[in-house]
């Protein structure tokens, strides 16, 4: 189906005609969908042609026509002789969609699947679409994510993309996908404080995309239409953290008058000292805060960029984002992070009785949809330029992932870590099921090793918890709260007996772990008999802050 040029129907039919007169058939033996192949791969009586970017593909009117209301469309305003140009899908994914129309199935890579889909809805072909997504569903990469997200139609996939986003915001705000997203999740994505990316690439990014939007929406590319679609996205970025004549030079055009009067007196008031600007930061809120935030910031500002419940911005971001995108409700009885009904923060050894361990409810979560800290009610006052982003850092100790771990004769599962310096630990992920949906009763600890070590250990937190999980979501987020400090230098061990049925489980596992600064060693826990270790087993992260 693939030639350098379009005249090549005259050299096909000739070759039919060769085989049909040497009394062959190529039909003989052959299925519909096979026939399909052949005529699509050997270009037999083709009476259409697209130029993909200077590639000649030749297909079928009647096929497409079948399969395609948009090519329906396309190929009944055409002249029969006519070549039409297909600008904006590459070569190799134009061709695997014509397989699919002729054969309803085709191999979908990681690589191609955010093209695929992106063709398969341009040309409305809903089986490739429910292909491409279920793909993308098992596959989404640094490249793919923001194409997915946008085209991604149940909240699962959303959380997915969006969590992923977070996880990895350095390398994929320098995406091509980044500059495609929708406005709404462009929107909600920024105003997240763990999108923990400097504020001046973010700047710059927003600004390359409002050029890309202008020619989306067949705007011309100036400032008046750069600001018209950007609307209420540009006073997401915190101006604040930018130097003064950063500001001056490249963000004063971008701001109305007030904002910028706002943002230079602040910074004149604290002369950019990064200390003195962090003590006005201090308003990122966590559960545990949210309150006190909400009464810090004043509602002197008409409009809100996010509304408690429920957000609204001039593009109605609350339309189809996933919930990872809205913000918890204070004093909700259905927040997703409940605290411990006693505190856990005990000073006696580690031979306490089970029975005294509080018992805690929905503190574990899948990671796709993982809960930020993040502030409630933002105002778009000045001290709103001025918050500082979440600094939290994921510690991943496996390299590869295994399904199969048992959990019998109560034995418990440990492993030992070092920091390299102080921090805040505020939980850690542990595996969930595999095959089948399942539940756990789990009993944690978290000790410190006063003296020599596994001779003088204290308990520092405690908790009695259950959780379920579906088979398919590998790994889960266990919070502890209130966050446990971490001194370096000292093991801290982690214990936990998991009642239930089978589980992922990590193996090759790396220690030390190097990950922002940070180091972390991991030494397996001897005393714990249920194949957990440094090298293998439960706990594949650790979720830290460094103070």
């Amino acid at each position: 189906m693939k030639r350098g040029t379009a005249n090549i129907t005259e050299e096909t039919e000739v070759k039919v005609a060769r085989m049909a007169s040497a009394g062959e058939d190529w039909r003989t033996g052959k299925s519909i969908i096979e026939c399909n192949r052949y005529m699509l791969d050997n270009s037999v009586h083709t009476d259409v042609t697209f130029n993909v970017k200077s590639t000649m593909l030749l297909a079928h009117r009647t096929i497409l026509i079948s399969r395609s209301q948009v090519f329906e469309s396309l190929l009944t305003s055409q002249a029969s002789s006519g070549v039409i140009s297909i600008p904006d899908i590459e070569p190799a994914v134009f061709g695997k969609m014509l397989s699919f129309i002729y054969c309803d199935s085709v191999d979908v890579d990681d690589s191609d699947a955010a093209g695929l889909l992106a063709a398969a809805k341009k040309y409305k072909i809903s089986g490739l679409e429910a292909l491409c997504m279920q793909k993308m569903k098992t596959g989404v990469s640094i490249e793919s994510v923001c194409i997915v997200l946008n085209h991604a139609a149940d909240s699962q996939l959303k959380d997915k993309c969006v969590e992923f986003i977070f996880k990895f915001p350095q390398q994929v705000i320098e995406t091509s996908g980044f500059l495609q997203l929708q406005p709404q999740h462009l929107l909600a994505i920024i105003a997240d404080d763990r999108f923990n990316v400097k504020e001046e690439l973010i700047f710059e990014t927003l600004v390359k995309w409002s050029e890309k939007e202008c020619i989306r929406q067949n705007l011309s590319v100036n400032l008046p239409h750069q600001n018209q679609v950007l609307g209420d996205i540009v006073k997401l970025v915190r101006f604040g953290l930018m130097e003064h004549k950063y500001v001056k030079e490249k963000c004063k055009k971008f701001l109305s008058s007030e904002s910028y009067v706002d943002i230079m007196e602040e910074l004149a008031e604290l002369g950019n000292n990064s200390g003195l600007i962090k003590k006005k930061r201090g308003l990122v809120a966590t559960p545990d805060d949210s309150n006190s935030v909400s009464s810090t910031l004043t509602s002197n500002s008409s409009s809100r960029v996010f509304d408690h419940g429920a957000s609204r911005t001039s593009y109605g971001a609350t339309q189809g984002l996933p919930s990872s995108f809205t913000s918890f409700p204070m004093q909700s009885n259905n927040t997703r992070v409940l605290h411990p009904r006693s505190n856990p923060m005990e000073t006696s050894n580690s031979s306490r009785s089970s029975q005294d361990i509080p018992e805690v409810t929905d503190c574990i979560r899948p990671v796709e949809a993982v809960q930020r800290y993040s502030l409630e009610h933002r105002e778009r006052v000045r001290l709103g330029y001025f918050i500082e982003r979440e600094q939290r850092i994921i510690v991943e100790r496996f390299e590869a992932t295994q399904s199969g771990k048992a959990y019998t004769r109560d034995n418990k599962d440990g492993v030992s870590f070092i920091s390299s310096e102080n921090l805040k630990l505020h939980g850690m992920l542990i595996y969930g099921s595999h095959q089948r949906p399942g539940s756990y009763e789990i009993e944690l600890e978290i000790l410190v090793d006063t003296g020599i070590r596994g001779s003088d250990l204290q308990r520092v937190y405690a908790l009695k918890t259950s959780m379920s999980s579906d088979g398919a979501t590998k790994v889960y987020e266990l919070i502890v709260s209130p966050a446990v400090m971490i001194e370096s230098a000292k093991v801290y061990t982690i214990r936990a007996l998991f009642k239930g049925q089978a589980s992922f489980y990590g193996v090759k596992g790396v220690s030390p772990v190097l990950k922002n600064g940070l180091q972390i060693d991991f030494v397996t826990d001897i005393t714990c008999l249920n194949l957990t270790s440094k090298e293998i087993g439960q706990f594949p992260g650790l979720i830290f802050e460094k103070v």
